[in-house]
């Protein structure tokens, strides 16, 4: 077993300027021996560039990476796989430019997939910073920082398929596992969601348990806008991605766990006034066998198209988590 095997990084920025250069430090402060490290700005339009190349004038020549500098935004995953294509590691983590890794973070995870045999990922825990300040673990900590709750591991499709179960910043991917399953979906908006069913559909997922990164939850990253009122670009894909799921699915409790999802995505999409994505979902349900009140109920509101998309950011910005 090769102790330090080969490590490839892919980070993308994308108007992070006040975040990037603390993660760039933070791959340096691995003090992992084997890294190659591939550096995306994905046509940012502050000094996210600058930065950038500032800090490696700066940290050279200890710290090598090849940079693509994007004149336009292209598509996440388009991006992402036609780097990818140009890396040689054995295990792949792909890092935004507004997260940290923490110390320790690369070394535990190979250590877990070496373990392993056949894995095609590990996660591990993942301390969540809001703009507000608060923090916490994405699973549930003593005080002392024991881990507090069972963490699903091994087969867990059916689980991640019922809700997110993962916090997708902390995964190590087996590189060879993610060539052989395509890479990303390059027809999706963003890509966490699906590789992580579609590896988990016959694959391993393994556990580290440490705290391995640090995303912080702010307004302008991805993921806020999700569900972002009446013009989500997330939902089409998260819809196309429960389309692709319930193709793959092999058993009813499969099944189940997808309702329990689309049923979810549905009542966010009518909050949101994301109609036409909420419709897709309702149908998906029907077509699933979902019935009840709450199906009823979704039903009805995707056809009347009743907008109170104020309340529902009102709520989210009360209660942000």
């Amino acid at each position: 077993m090769e102790p330090t095997p080969l490590v490839t990084i892919i980070l993308t920025a994308f108007n992070q300027s006040p975040f990037i250069e603390q993660t760039l430090e933070s791959i340096k402060n691995q003090g992992y021996p084997n890294l190659e490290v591939f550096i995306i700005d994905n046509g940012s339009t502050d000094n996210t560039k600058q930065r950038i190349t500032g800090w490696l004038e700066k940290n050279s020549p200890d710290f090598n990476a090849s940079t693509f500098f994007r004149q336009e935004t292209m598509p996440y995953c388009k991006s992402f796989n036609q780097v990818f294509l140009k890396s040689k590691g054995k295990f792949l983590i792909d890092l935004s430019g507004d997260d940290v890794l923490l110390p320790g973070h690369i070394s535990s995870s190979v250590s877990k997939l070496q373990q392993s045999i056949g894995a095609a990922v590990c996660f591990s825990d993942v301390l969540m910073v809001y703009s507000n300040g608060k923090e916490k673990t994405f699973y549930k900590r003593t005080p002392d920082g024991h881990l507090n709750q069972k963490v699903k591991i091994g087969d867990v499709y059916s689980s991640l398929v019922q809700r997110n179960i993962i916090s997708s910043v902390s995964l190590v991917f087996d590189a060879s596992i993610f060539t052989k399953v395509g890479g990303y979906d390059e027809s999706l908006a963003y890509e966490d969601f699906d590789i992580m069913v579609r590896l988990a559909r016959n694959y391993q997922f393994v556990f580290s348990n440490h705290i391995g990164v640090k995303k912080r939850i702010h307004s302008k990253s991805f993921a806020a806008g999700q569900y972002q009122p009446k013009k989500s670009k997330m939902l089409p894909s998260t819809l196309k991605v429960c389309q692709k799921i319930k193709t793959m699915n092999r058993r009813p409790k499969e099944d189940k766990a997808l309702i329990k999802r689309v049923l979810f995505e549905a009542k966010h999409a009518l909050w949101s006034a994301n109609f036409e994505s909420a419709r897709g979902f309702v149908s998906l349900a029907k077509a699933l066998g979902a019935k009840g009140l709450k199906m009823s109920l979704y039903d009805s509101w995707a056809s009347m198209k009743m907008d109170i998309s104020g309340l529902y950011l009102l709520f989210k910005k009360i209660n942000p988590r």
